[in-house]
């Protein structure tokens, strides 16, 4: 995968990223219940470490 691709992937997975983590942070005060928040926390989370390992630490020649 080229470089460009790479930083492109983990670009759209830390955007991806911040709306589950948003949605995990709000949903609770909405009245839904914690079986959706979690998993939702967790989620953006690791798409978060995900995306920013695509983006910086992936080097491809």
């Amino acid at each position: 995968m080229s470089k460009n691709a790479c930083r492109i992937i983990g670009f759209v997975l830390m955007i991806v990223s911040v709306f589950l983590i948003m949605g995990g942070l709000y949903l609770p005060q909405a009245g839904v219940i914690a079986i959706i928040t979690v998993p939702c926390l967790v989620a953006g989370i690791l798409l978060f470490a995900v995306g920013i390992v695509f983006y910086k630490i992936l080097k491809t020649d």
